[in-house]
């Protein structure tokens, strides 16, 4: 999933100079905003606060085959300190550090088995690079550096051991990602940033039924932060009230009226499963996956809607719909009937989007319906365990957010995420003696986009 948001925020950087060339002027109103200059060197300090998606997989490789998946959401929130060179009018290099909470706290009693498996984040750290291209009021940029990540495992206890083996350590990993920052004033700006996070591999301990042969287990986690940075030297009240009138800066890009565009990112597998075997029912098993998301979306925005919530505040419909290739499925740990499987095809969304514009940006939530076509379930694993694996379109909501910022009259680019929720639906393994297992839909997809804005002459037809 790294890989794939990272090439569509790379895609944005290095495509973006291209579109404003060519853009055809067709009337007066997409004329250029009056000159502003906007200073991007310097050091800046900030906040941030977000979501946290960790996984942990876990194997004894040489007895109790098979594997352990844990997944949970959580929240995330501390401080930046960075510093920028604007090496020419569009372009930008710099570094960045953050340290922050990281909460991620989930332990399971383990499917079909009486052993705890569990994984907390207590803090997280990096140090990276940014490079960017500067739209004037606004950065698309792409990171990436070192990460370090203090976390628990746990692994054993239960009715058939004394107690879980735990093991608390700091690991140090890498990162990369990318991002989208706008001005707010010369002193403000707000970002919406995506960091995959390899928290590397660890080994310690022995397997909860006694047998020394140790467990190892593999850490990733996926940062989406909301942040605001203040520019040292500037003006420190400048743009505060954030969303008052006074804080819009020149564009000429018209938020109002319908567009379309085109999305790339990906999707991770949130799925939880609750069930077991007939002597260890309501134990626990979550499916770690992710995989590419990408399609494509229309929408109307409503600027300054009846002028009911003031000038600075916007409504808006959005529909979508694109592929999600999720494939995840593993042989529970300790039991080789139990094959859990998720695959997923493609999503859809119908959604209204409600947020502030800056001018030449827009900070928004989402949130609205959501349709997933999916395929889960046990995988046979032999002639006497046919397994239960179905596909099926099923329904829920979605909830997100994210921001978006014009690179010229008509073409804007975003970052945003969303968290669905589509159900569940139980199944069995075999017809006698078999694994059952309620599964629960849930997925999170992070997403870059590129937005063509309609004007009235590409409806009825162009007079310049």
């Amino acid at each position: 999933m790294k890989k794939l948001l990272l090439a569509g925020v790379a895609t944005l950087i290095a495509a973006a100079p291209a579109w404003a060339a060519d853009l055809p002027r067709r009337a007066p109103a997409l004329q250029a905003a009056p000159a502003v200059g906007y200073d991007w060197n310097g050091f800046y300090v900030g906040g941030y606060y977000g979501g946290v998606v960790g996984n942990q997989k876990g194997s004894t490789p040489t007895s109790f085959a098979g594997q352990t998946n844990v997944n949970q959401l959580g929240f995330t929130a501390g401080g930046t300190l960075g510093y920028n060179w604007q090496i020419a009018p569009t372009w930008l290099i710099g570094f960045e550090g953050d340290f922050g909470y990281l909460g991620i706290n989930r332990t399971n009693t383990e499917f079909n088995d009486f052993a705890l498996v569990g994984l907390k984040t207590d803090w997280y750290a990096t140090a990276r690079g940014r490079v960017g291209f500067v739209t004037g009021p606004s950065l698309i940029y792409a990171t990436g550096g070192a990460a370090f990540v203090h976390m628990r495992d746990t692994f054993g206890g239960g009715l058939i051991a004394a107690g879980p083996t735990t093991f608390t350590h700091t690991n140090t990993g890498w990162t990369v990602g990318g991002g989208i920052e706008t001005k707010l004033s010369r002193s403000w700006t707000a970002k919406t940033e995506y960091l995959f996070i390899d928290g590397g591999t660890t080994n310690f301990g022995s397997n909860p039924y006694g047998v020394s042969t140790g467990a190892t287990f593999e850490h990733n986690f996926h940062v989406v932060k909301t942040g605001l940075n203040y520019k040292l030297g500037e003006p420190f009240w400048e743009g505060l009230p954030l969303f008052g009138t006074s804080t819009h800066l020149p564009s000429n890009h018209n938020w109002g009226g319908f567009y379309a565009g085109v999305n790339v990112g990906g999707g991770m597998s949130l799925v939880h499963v609750v069930g077991g075997g007939v002597f260890s029912p309501n134990t626990n098993a979550d499916i770690n996956g992710s995989g590419f998301a990408g399609g494509g979306q229309v929408g109307y925005n409503f600027m300054n809607l009846f002028n009911l919530l003031g000038s600075s505040w916007f409504a808006g419909l959005e529909g979508d719909v694109g592929a999600l290739r999720i494939r995840a499925s593993y042989n529970d740990w300790n039991d080789l009937g139990a094959r859990l499987t998720e695959n997923t095809d493609w999503y859809a969304t119908a959604r209204g989007r409600i947020g502030t514009t800056t001018g030449p940006a827009l900070l928004y939530v989402t949130a609205g319906g959501a349709w997933v076509h999916f395929t889960d379930g046990f995988s046979a694993t032999s002639a006497f365990n046919p397994g239960d694996l179905s596909a099926r379109t099923a329904g829920g909501w979605t909830f997100g957010g994210g921001t978006e910022v014009a690179i010229d009259s008509r073409w804007s680019a975003k970052l945003e995420s969303l968290y669905i929720d589509v159900g569940h639906r139980n199944h069995m393994s075999a017809p006698v003696g078999g694994f059952v297992g309620d599964f629960k839909e849930r997925f999170q997809v992070v997403r870059a986009g590129l937005n063509y804005k309609f004007g009235v002459d590409d409806v009825v037809g162009a007079r310049y």
